[in-house]
């Protein structure tokens, strides 16, 4: 977080960490930048160790769970409380435009601060042991997204898009242009009108979700049943 304090930070520390992005000289192209490198390689690689934790006996790996995550929250509401340290938008109860509670857990994703990683891992990883535990056909459905994440993650952006796009010509035809107007980076300011309800939002979530249910587990199939090394990383 520090580092937003640089004004007109280097090319190479935008593609680190500060995010944007920048221009090639001579050429009149511009890099966007929508993930930088030092949070999500840094989330990566404490993915991979986690790993043997999972492979603890039950006891033990719960313990470990509810020690991890529970730290993870106990720090995030000290470190946002105080405003120590972890995120460029410190928190204020005065917040305009926002309740507090809302306020206190607004913080950055592009690029990810400490303050998000702690609010989101750290209330993940202690509910692992719960979610161990679950049963029933909701957690069937659930676990195929679980076993192909990338495949998931792929997929849902385009589909996304193509959706909003269907809504739009139906809602607002004349302001389509819009969703393809300089996204994500720079994109014009939103036209009177198109913003969507919630009702709409959670209704284009849900059928995207069940929509990509389908060739997830199709996925999942042909990946536990591939010898290929390379399926394991997709």
């Amino acid at each position: 977080p520090l580092l937003y304090g640089v004004e007109d930070p280097a090319w190479w520390l935008r593609l680190l960490y500060v995010g944007g992005g920048f221009s090639l000289a001579g050429t009149g192209w511009n890099v966007a930048i929508l993930y930088v490198l030092l949070p999500w390689v840094s989330v990566m690689a404490a993915g991979y160790g986690f790993g043997q934790v999972m492979r603890l006996d039950e006891a033990a790996r719960h313990r470990a769970c509810y020690a991890i995550g529970g730290v993870g929250i106990l720090l995030f509401i000290v470190l946002r409380a105080t405003g120590l340290y972890g995120d460029p938008r410190p928190w204020s109860m005065t917040t305009e435009g926002m309740p507090a509670a809302l306020a206190f857990l607004n913080t950055a994703k592009y690029p990810a601060s400490l303050l998000f990683l702690l609010m989101t891992l750290g209330p993940t990883i202690a509910l692992l042991p719960l979610l161990e535990r679950a049963r029933g056909r909701v957690a069937r459905w659930l676990k195929v997204f679980g076993e192909v994440p990338f495949f998931y993650y792929v997929l849902h952006i385009p589909l996304i898009h193509v959706v909003a796009v269907l809504v739009s010509l139906v809602r607002t035809p004349a302001d389509t242009g819009w969703l393809v107007g300089n996204h994500p980076l720079m994109p014009p300011d939103v036209p009177d009108g198109y913003r969507w309800s919630l009702l709409l939002l959670y209704a284009v979530t849900i059928a995207v979700v069940v929509a990509l249910y389908f060739p997830c587990r199709w996925y999942a199939d042909r990946k536990r049943g591939s010898r290929s090394p390379w399926m394991r990383w997709l």
